[in-house]
């Protein structure tokens, strides 16, 4: 397992899934590591899926993009993973790093403010997998909460609104858990 805590009033834990888990917040982070085990079956074989964190240890604090305004603020988190398997393959398989099951608090009310891009990509991403390291970035922003009447006041496009009441919203996750899980998982390339 790999856990890593990040306080910044809000706190985002990254779960790795199959048995990696990470863990940040929104302020201060410390480095809490644990590495484990996860043994895959293909075909009455086991292999072991290799996840190994390379991010740096990091303090400071996540904000939305344009509201960083003091030293040790941040409006994005980096967390870079090298993936491999323990054993040789004989032909390709597809690594699948999804970002799921995003919360604030106990809730999943606010959970679409957490923008987990995985490669540059959305919330999932594929890789092909071929005795060799896979390199895997995931990037965590946090974004502002708008409603409609701020979008209107401040004359943004209408598309920006995420939220019915950003005052609310911003009350809402100030302070607060935020937890997502990234799964790796391994399955068969299709032969074309």
């Amino acid at each position: 397992m790999v856990k890593k805590y990040i306080p910044i009033g809000i706190i985002i834990m990254l779960i790795i899934a199959l048995g990696f888990t990470s863990t940040a917040a929104f302020a201060y982070w410390q480095d809490v590591s644990q590495i484990g085990n996860v043994v895959i079956r293909f075909d009455g074989e086991d292999a072991e899926l290799v996840v190994t964190e390379t991010s740096d240890s990091f303090t400071g604090m996540l904000v939305p993009e344009g509201r960083v305004y003091f030293e040790g603020e941040v409006d994005q988190v980096i967390f870079s993973y090298e993936v491999h398997i323990d054993k040789p393959l004989v032909q390709s398989m597809n690594l699948v790093v999804e970002a799921i099951d995003v919360k604030i608090g106990e809730s999943y009310t606010y959970g679409h403010l957490v923008d987990i891009r995985i490669a540059s990509g959305g919330n999932s991403f594929e890789y092909e997998l071929f005795n060799s390291v896979v390199t895997v970035q995931i990037v965590v922003r946090l974004l502002e909460p708008i409603d409609q009447d701020e979008a209107v006041e401040r004359g943004l496009d209408l598309e920006l609104v995420n939220v019915e009441d950003a005052e609310e919203a911003f009350s809402s996750i100030k302070g607060e858990d935020i937890s997502f899980v990234v799964r790796f998982s391994v399955t068969p390339r299709s032969i074309d």
